[in-house]
């Protein structure tokens, strides 16, 4: 089970002081938002995950499956 992390407080900076540099706390949270959101979509019971999404693919409905599948757009 992923560990909850806690989003930073309304005074932690989002960059660095390098001005291009997101900070660790920010980064530690959104990391965990992104991971939570890909296993939400992917743990859906008609999305099929059995073959990776990859880069540039998008979800698509297969009506004849009755899931979701990778494809292209």
């Amino acid at each position: 089970m992923v560990q909850r992390i806690p989003k930073p407080d309304k005074s932690t900076p989002l960059l660095e002081p390098d001005g291009k540099t997101i900070s660790q706390a920010w980064f530690d949270w959104i990391s965990y938002v992104d991971r939570q959101l890909l296993v939400g979509v992917l743990g859906q019971p008609d999305v099929d995950n059995s073959t990776p999404i990859t880069n540039t693919q998008v979800l698509i409905f297969n009506s004849a499956a009755g899931k979701f599948k990778p494809g292209a757009n």
